[in-house]
């Protein structure tokens, strides 16, 4: 047969063969439903239900932060204050509704904003990523607790609702002011309606060096003290459960830095009061439905 000399018989009577009607009506159906649900996405389909949520009540939460030179060691990575201001923002970023303030301390403290906010974005946050290594060494010397727990308290409003204070700190490099912790006790048995946790940060077992950094980030050598020793750095968690334990308050400590989210969260939710359940309208964008379904049926449609 002249038509052997193009191919085997096979392959010519594959491509001679009559299409099967079935399969092309399948197929005309699939690139149909195909176009339709492509053009489905450009009308915007949506759906609308109706969900349960609860109804939770602000509070006002003050966090006071370590910036003293102790803060820079890297035995939580990638140093004390910057896996602190990492976990703090990854909450505050879930939070609603919540009055926010901050207050950092060294030798000294200062608050960073001269009330609470309830706008993160453009105000809370913008301030806490300004606090950075460059902040802890132009600071007061020191770690002076008390006046930070002062600074902590005045922020608070006098509105009837849950107040906490999250208190971060290594518990290095204490400035034993005692009057100004007293002051503070003081305050806070007259004002019963705040809460105080302290946070410690670091490994308590073993002393690290404090690095210094070039402009780069790299390290140009260690900290050192006025006899050119270098300054090892350790927390101090008897000294910090002492402290909790003179204000009324709780001590937690996270060695690696890992759990200070959770250990935040958990704080939080402890003092978190629920108004009641409430219903609501959700509209969710659907076109994604559509998309996906569009493209299966073309994939389908050339396998076939």
């Amino acid at each position: 047969m002249w038509l052997s000399r193009f191919g085997g018989l096979d392959i010519l009577q594959s491509f001679s063969r009559i299409p099967n009607t079935t399969q092309n009506i399948i197929k005309g159906l699939m690139v149909s439903v195909s176009f339709c649900g492509l053009c489905m996405v450009l009308i915007g389909p949506k759906w609308q239900t109706i969900e349960e949520y609860q109804e939770k009540e602000g509070m006002e939460i003050v966090f006071v932060l370590d910036v003293s030179l102790s803060m820079v060691a890297e035995d939580v990575k990638p140093n004390r204050l910057q896996r602190a201001k990492i976990e703090m923002e990854s909450l505050i970023k879930d939070l609603e509704n919540d009055y926010l303030g901050l207050v950092v301390f060294a030798g000294r403290a200062f608050s960073m904003l001269p009330y609470l906010t309830t706008d993160y974005d453009s105000i809370y946050l913008r301030i806490l990523r300004m606090i950075n290594e460059n902040y802890s060494r132009f600071v007061p010397y020191g770690t002076n607790v008390g006046n930070a727990l002062l600074l902590a308290i005045e922020s608070f409003s006098e509105e009837e609702r849950e107040k906490v204070i999250i208190f971060l700190t290594d518990g290095e490099e204490q400035l034993a002011v005692r009057s100004q912790v007293a002051e503070a006790v003081k305050m806070l048995m007259e004002r019963k309606d705040i809460s105080v946790y302290l946070i410690g940060i670091g490994d308590p077992l073993k002393a690290s060096p404090i690095p210094k950094k070039d402009k780069n980030g790299h390290v140009t050598g260690f900290e050192i003290d006025f006899e050119d020793n270098t300054i090892m750095t350790k927390p101090d968690p008897e000294l910090l459960q002492e402290i909790a334990d003179v204000t009324g308050g709780t001590y937690i400590h996270d060695a690696t830095g890992d759990e200070l989210k959770s250990i935040f969260e958990g704080v939080i939710a402890d003092h978190r009061k629920v108004l009641g359940t409430k219903t609501r309208n959700t509209v969710k964008d659907v076109s994604q439905y559509f998309i996906g379904g569009a493209l299966l049926l073309l994939v389908i449609f050339l396998l076939l």
